[in-house]
Parts: C-alpha cells; structure tokens; sequence
C-alpha cells in the first residue's frame, strides 16, 4: 500500500469520526432522541425530558467525554455489573500493551527500519508515492545487527504481557470473589436443571419430580416447576398487552378518532366503533391464551491491516456512539406510531462481538508490533476511543441483561497467549528470512515458556471461574444464615420461576370467562 493511500484512508476516516462525534453532541441533547441515546437513564428515570427548546441543544458540546472520563471502576460495577468492568479491564490491559509497544516500536524499531536500504531507493521528497514497506522490518538489510534490537525487543514485550496477564487474572479473580460474597442471594444459587426425566406409565412428569426430591433431599428440596415451550403462547400475550394499551389511550384521550371502517385500511366498509373492537379482539385473544395455557399444562499484509484499524476500528467504535441503526429506525418509525403505545427498550452490551473485535485488534498490534510499528498508534487511537465512548454507552445506554461475574475473562487471557505464541512463530521465519539464524534459535525458548506460564495460570486462577471456592461457598451460607431476609426470599423462590405465559392476564372487562373452568369443557369434548 502506498502512503497516499493510507493518509487518503485516514483522512476519510478522521473526517467521519469527527462528523460522528459532532453530530452525536448535538442529537444525544434533543428530547425525540432520549429513547435512543440515554434509555437507560431514562429506564431508570434519571434524565430531564424536558421539551423546551434551548439553544444549547444546537450547539455541540463534549460535557459527556468528561462524564465518562470521571467513571470510576465502583460506579461501573454497580450500574453494569462486574461483566462491564472486566469487559473495560480488557480495554485498559490492551491499552496499557500497545503503550509500551508504541514506545519501543515508535522511537526505537521504527527509525530502524526507515534506516535500513533492503528495499529500492526512497525518495523522502515525494514520500507519498512510496510503499508502507519502508517502515517496515522488511527494509532492513539481511544478517544486520540492527535485528537484535527487534530480538529484544519481542523478548520485552513477552515479558511484559505475561506480567499483566498475570496481575489482571489474579485481581478478576478475587474480584469475582468479592462480588459474589458482597451479592444478594440469587435465584440461580438455589436452582438446579434437570433433564431426561424418566417417567413411568401412570404418573407425569411433575408428580415424578416431586417424589424423587421429596425422597432423597427433602432437607434442601422447596419446590419444581415444569419448564414447558411457550413460544407461541408468549406471542399471544404480547400482542393482548399492545391491544390494552391502545384501548387505555383511546378512552382516555377525547380527541382520539375512535372510528374507523372495517375493510382496506380502514378506507372502506362500515363503521367500527375501536374501542368494542378492541375489546372484542381482547377477549378473543385471552380466550386463545387459555386454550395454550391448558394445553401446555493484542464467536496478509501489515499495511492492510494499518488500514483495516484506520477504517474497522475508528469508524466502527464512533458509530457505536452515534447507533446510526437505531436512530434511523426511530425517525422511520416516529409517525407511524404513537411513544406510549410503545415500551422504552433498554439494550445489552453485545459482549459476544465487541469482545471478539477487540481481541482481533490485539492480535494485529501484539503480531505486527515488530515488523510494522507504525500499526501501533493507530491501534491506541482506537483503544482510547474505545475507552471513553464504551464507558459513556454503560453510563447512558446499556443495562446489564445478564451477568457472569467476569466469567469471559479466560477467553481473553488464552486469545493473549495465542497472539504472543503466533508472534513467536512469525519472529522465527522472519529472522531466519534475514539471515539471524542465532536469534533464530533463541526464540525458540519463547513460545515454551509462554505456553509453561499459560498452564501455571490456568492451574492457579481457572478453577475460580468454573466453580467459587469452597471456603467462600460456606463464609456465604454463613452469611445467608444470619440475614434476616432468608426466610422471606426462599418463600418468593417457590414461586419466582412460574412461567409469564402461563399467568392468568385480565386485560378485558368480561372476567366470567377467564374463571370458568376449562376441564369441564375438555371432558365434554371428550365424551
């Protein structure tokens, strides 16, 4: 790739985050836009939605870089959970990473390689026609002792990897224990899953379950539910809750039309009065919930991949600040349908393809660090716009839908161990390309021992993102025993896992129906 292109790349892609940056300044202050920029302040009730026009909203402003700048790792963990600090831990482990590389690859190995003559000629009065080759190790010259200095330097950077993969697992790791002794009791805690129940003739599935709990636990047994497939039974429910809430907004709005014609959208045919019609269609749609709820019971080439980060990474991380998709189909949406028919949605952090992104971008900067440095500022360009527009999206946008406690973090530190071994393997040929046979040979010790550190941490930290530790499994039924809230939280876990789908809805005003007993019916139908 030629220079000019890689400055044509980049000023494309500098103009458009800075567009991103600016125009989300401005549409994140416009009320039309809370649902989209802020839900989750909004979900909590935390943010003015005040209509009055000011001019300040017009004008951009970066207060939220501020805000998000000042968010520490406790405020994190309380709004988003012990997943959204390791998922930022693993933003400033690669920051931290390509700090250090930076430094050696910027003010040591890359004048290096400009220094070197492998290559043709450069012409430094008109760079911009050369290739990206000439900041590479490829221009230095065959058998040079200039390549121990990249010898060493990949003996640093394995160092130092290893030292903060090491610091970060052993400090998730007791944070994970922390977490866990400092929580509530959880649901989950107290629940087991079984499955392939075998059930003998004359008796189902629950009263199976139920005898042979009450017979070999009965000090620890408190009750089972039926897990059953309630898909289409969910769908019933949602669609009688949307009908209720039109109805709700049409008998409270007098200006609503409440008219419309039967047929072809309501331009042709007689008139209908909405509200019978609505809750006619309620009825019916409760009367279809019964009948299911009875039948139911640091996943080529160097100067590619400097572009790839310029346009992958930069332009993919502003646009997650600006949710482009999002805001588009909010405009499209708008004047279709009215915002109270509608429920607020607050999302989840994707962990399962921004995490993967990111350790990919790890994986370029840890294996090309050496023979194309100048990959690395552009990767810490990336990181720090990580670093500020993710913590903003934790702050205003995303809520926690699940949590593991950080259990993810293994993943990341094996993706870490499998860049470093990789760039041992491309140090290998690479020197024996240029003729360093004895930095050849002593790379080799490199990816053992690497490999060595990886299974002494997988023996010492592993097993405490499987399983807690027994002594914190007992210091927490200690704890549970003497919290006066027990006995009130086991008697709602009886009951917390029955199935919505399966829950009476009294949506209409005719309720005879819904009370009326359905197996009188059945046995009729039967005789």
């Amino acid at each position: 790739m030629l220079v000019s292109a890689l400055l044509t790349s980049l000023g494309i892609n500098s103009g458009l985050c800075v567009l991103f940056f600016t125009l989300y300044s401005i549409l994140r202050k416009q009320p039309s836009n809370y649902e989209v920029y802020m839900p989750k302040l909004l979900a909590e009730g935390e943010s003015n939605t005040s209509s009055i026009f000011n001019i300040e909203r017009l004008i951009p402003s970066p207060d939220w870089v501020k805000t998000a700048w000042q968010l520490t790792e406790d405020d994190l963990l309380s709004s988003s959970g012990l997943d959204a600090v390791v998922f930022m831990r693993l933003i400033n482990f690669s920051l931290r990473v390509f700090l250090f590389a930076g430094v050696i690859g910027v003010f040591v190995l890359l004048p290096i390689n400009c220094s070197g003559n492998q290559l043709e000629y450069v012409d430094f009065t008109d760079l911009s026609n050369n290739s990206l080759d000439v900041f590479t190790i490829s221009n230095v010259n065959n058998g040079s002792s200039k390549l121990w200095i990249h010898f060493v330097a990949v003996y640093l950077v394995t160092i130092f990897v290893c030292c903060l993969l090491y610091y970060e697992y052993k400090y998730i790791s007791q944070r994970r224990i922390d977490y866990f002794l400092s929580s509530k009791p959880q649901p989950h805690q107290f629940t087991i899953l079984v499955r392939s129940i075998p059930v003998s003739a004359g008796s189902g599935v629950s009263e199976k379950v139920d005898s042979f709990f009450r017979e070999y636990h009965p000090s620890t047994y408190l009750s089972h539910i039926v897990v059953r497939r309630t898909n289409k039974l969910q769908s019933l429910i949602n669609d009688a809750k949307k009908l209720y809430t039109r109805l709700i907004h049409l008998q409270s709005d007098p200006n609503q039309q409440k008219y419309k014609r039967s047929s072809c959208f309501g331009l042709f045919g007689r008139k209908v009065n909405l509200v019978d019609h609505y809750e006619k269609k309620l009825e019916d749609i409760e009367e279809n919930v019964r009948m299911e709820q009875s039948e139911v019971s640091l996943a080529g080439e160097a100067s590619f991949f400097i572009a790839y980060v310029v346009t992958s990474g930069w332009t993919s991380t502003s646009s997650e600040l600006f949710r482009i998709f999002p805001l588009l189909w909010s405009l499209i949406k708008r004047p279709f349908t009215d915002s109270r028919d509608t429920e607020l949605e607050v999302p989840g952090i994707p962990y399962h393809s921004h995490t993967p992104r990111i350790l990919f971008f790890v994986l370029l900067g840890i294996t090309y660090f050496f023979l194309a440095p100048l990959i690395l500022p552009f990767l810490l360009v990336y990181l720090c716009l990580g670093y500020i527009i993710y913590r903003n999206q934790f702050i205003n946008v995303y809520a926690p839908q699940y949590e593991t406690a950080g259990k993810f973090w293994p993943i990341v530190h094996n993706s870490m161990i499998f860049s470093l071994v990789l760039m041992h393997a491309i140090a290998i040929g690479i020197f024996s390309l240029k003729k360093l046979s004895l930095a050849t040979t002593l790379v080799f010790p490199l990816p053992v021992l690497t490999l060595l550190f990886n299974e002494y941490c997988r023996k010492r930290f592993l097993p405490n993102f499987v399983a807690y530790p027994a002594e914190s499994l007992i210091r927490k039924d200690r704890q549970d025993e003497n919290d006066p809230t027990m006995p009130e939280f086991l008697d709602e876990l009886i009951s917390l896992y029955q199935d919505p789908a399966l829950m009476p809805i009294h949506y209409s005003g005719n309720s005879d129906r819904l009370n009326s007993p359905l197996l009188s019916s059945v046995h009729q139908a039967e005789v």
